[in-house]
């Protein structure tokens, strides 16, 4: 047994007792958000004691932990920098009258615990988040309820995000590293154009009062996530308003049992066939993807580094050629 390996495993198991007590902080806000008494929680939790829970609940959790790194600390800095700098500054050459911004209605779904889509609405817009999953629900709305405390000072935590993950450590302490956040505190200003709606994204928005109504779909790292990205695109197409925006930027790993893996060059495709006409973009947002193949794509889908769950102290990098590119429905 390495030197201080049993005191490192002592650590950790402390550690986690820390990390329970955000837990705990995210699940007592929901209780009073989703006014579910305490008691009727523990009642449920007794009469499913012996359900066989499925492992990806336990997963979940811990992703959904993981994204208070990514999203509100200065640790997940170099993950925002690669990604939003395309988003923000595309949707405020497309809407550049800073005071008309409120009317305008931009939806994000996938939005996880909503550092981008908050961005969003601090520019001035009408800002719909959407998530599916009610991991990142629960966090997204802990996170954003630390604006009430505006009164009395940034109210930061510290969380422990690397405890999962011993492999490629350079050094054996790496993994007890604290992460404090958030680095932003929450405007109750921004907050006011903000809104969080949970649910599924193909499912919730089909009813007349959304159609056609969002000036700009914003996808980060979203669109792989669906089960039937055709669905998905169609989706996009139907909510925003005709001469409406979509942006999007991310890569193509899909995941949770789709029904279809596309290329980049079939989604391209399909985009325009749903309706959509692919828009020039800046030259300093990425490599051309198409600069020697498909003439009619030159210059307008860019493939940026970004990278995920990007730890500078492990001995691994996670990174992805995220696509980017701009579409308008016609």
């Amino acid at each position: 047994m390495p030197s201080g390996y049993l005191e490192r495993l002592n650590e950790t198991s402390n550690l986690i007792k820390k990390n329970n007590q955000i837990a705990q902080k995210i699940l007592d806000h929901s209780l009073a958000f989703y006014k579910i008494p305490l008691p009727d929680l523990l009642h449920f939790q007794s009469a499913h004691k012996s359900d066989q829970r499925p492992i990806g609940d336990h997963t979940s959790v811990v992703q959904s932990l993981q994204h208070f790194v990514r999203d509100w600390s200065t640790d997940g800095a170099y993950e925002r920098e690669s990604t939003f700098v395309q988003i923000l500054s595309t949707l405020s050459t497309i809407f550049p009258e800073a005071d008309l911004r409120a009317r305008q209605k931009i939806l994000v779904p996938g939005a996880g615990l909503g550092r981008l889509a908050y961005e969003i609405s601090a520019l001035g817009f009408t800002t719909i988040a959407n998530e599916y999953s009610f991991y990142m629900s629960m966090a997204h709305r802990w996170v954003l309820s630390l604006a009430d405390h505006d009164k009395g000072g940034v109210q930061q935590h510290t969380y422990y995000p690397f405890l999962n993950w011993w492999s490629h450590q350079r050094e054996s302490r790496n993994v007890l590293r604290g992460v404090t956040f958030p680095e932003v505190h929450p405007s109750s200003e921004a907050l006011k154009r903000y809104t969080l709606l949970e649910g599924d994204f193909t499912k919730l928005f089909l009813d007349d009062r959304e159609r056609g109504s969002y000036d700009a779909v914003v996808t980060l790292f979203s669109i792989d996530t669906a089960r039937n990205i055709v669905e998905y695109l169609e989706s996009i197409h139907a909510v925003l308003k005709i001469g409406g925006t979509w942006v999007n930027l991310g890569p193509l790993l899909y995941g949770t049992a789709p029904w279809v893996e596309p290329s980049l060059e079939e989604i391209l495709q399909l985009t325009q066939r749903l309706g959509f006409e692919l828009l020039p973009t800046d030259g300093h947002f990425g490599t051309d993807s198409f600069s020697d193949q498909v003439l009619e794509w030159r210059g307008k889908v860019r493939g940026c580094l970004a990278g995920y769950n990007w730890d500078k102290e492990s001995l691994n990098r996670n990174a992805y050629e995220a696509q980017f590119w701009v579409a308008r429905k016609v």
